[in-house]
């Protein structure tokens, strides 16, 4: 169970630090965009309550913050376009770090991880919070890993293309309001539920003083690392 929980911990700490995002060249979206998240898959009875059930995006010119909190965790990344940085916050039972990502050590990693993607586009459409998306398929492979097929439903009118350093998906050419993430024998399916823009004050992408920084290597010590 541990290790369940601990895998699970990461899983949501990655992704949401590589949440996907546009590469079309639109006008700037600025908003709030929510999305409902459902688990599928053999999760153990005393793991469903921690499961993630809403992820909240959002987004200005120069900077976003995803925000998804489960039972046992509240995580929230602020990507910021102009440093080309994540910062990862996370609050377990009183405990709060904050990681930070380059562009650059993103870059290695997939570099490491010797990560190549197929992109395929369907004609398939469908209407998501009142935005036309368009279907891809897409499969990716790594070194010393089984590949990864995901289904993704896109829009192209909305534009975040200056966080694409930090995009997932980055050969799609618009913003994903529906796509499957899959963690061991658990699938996670984001869908938008609603998108509106708002304006969104300086103080949403702060992180508080109060948050200790910590190493990729310590992250996965304290959450990765062992146990039963």
């Amino acid at each position: 169970m541990k290790k369940l929980v601990n895998g699970f911990s990461l899983f949501l700490i990655v992704m949401l630090f590589q949440v996907p995002l546009a590469s079309a060249q639109k006008k700037p979206f600025t908003g709030t965009i929510v999305y409902d998240v459902k688990a599928e898959g053999d999760i153990p009875d005393q793991a469903k309550p921690m499961m993630p059930t809403e992820m909240i995006l959002k987004v200005t010119p120069g900077k976003q913050s995803i925000t998804m909190n489960s039972g046992m965790m509240e995580q929230k990344t602020i990507v910021d376009a102009a440093t080309s940085e994540t910062k990862s916050m996370m609050n377990v039972m009183g405990q709060k770090l904050v990681i930070k990502i380059s562009a650059a050590q993103i870059k290695e990693q997939r570099s490491k991880d010797g990560e190549t993607s197929q992109v395929k586009i369907l004609p398939e459409t469908k209407t998501i919070a009142g935005y036309l998306c368009k279907k891809a398929v897409i499969t990716k492979k790594v070194k010393d890993g089984a590949d990864v097929t995901m289904e993704v439903y896109f829009t192209d009118d909305i534009d975040v293309s200056k966080f694409n350093f930090s995009n997932v998906f980055p050969e799609i050419n618009g913003l994903p309001l529906e796509y499957t993430a899959k963690n061991g024998p658990v699938t996670f399916i984001m869908t938008a539920r609603s998108i509106k823009k708002e304006s969104i004050p300086d103080s949403e992408f702060t992180v508080g003083s109060d948050y200790k920084q910590v190493t990729t290597e310590e992250l996965r010590t304290m959450f990765g690392g062992g146990g039963q």
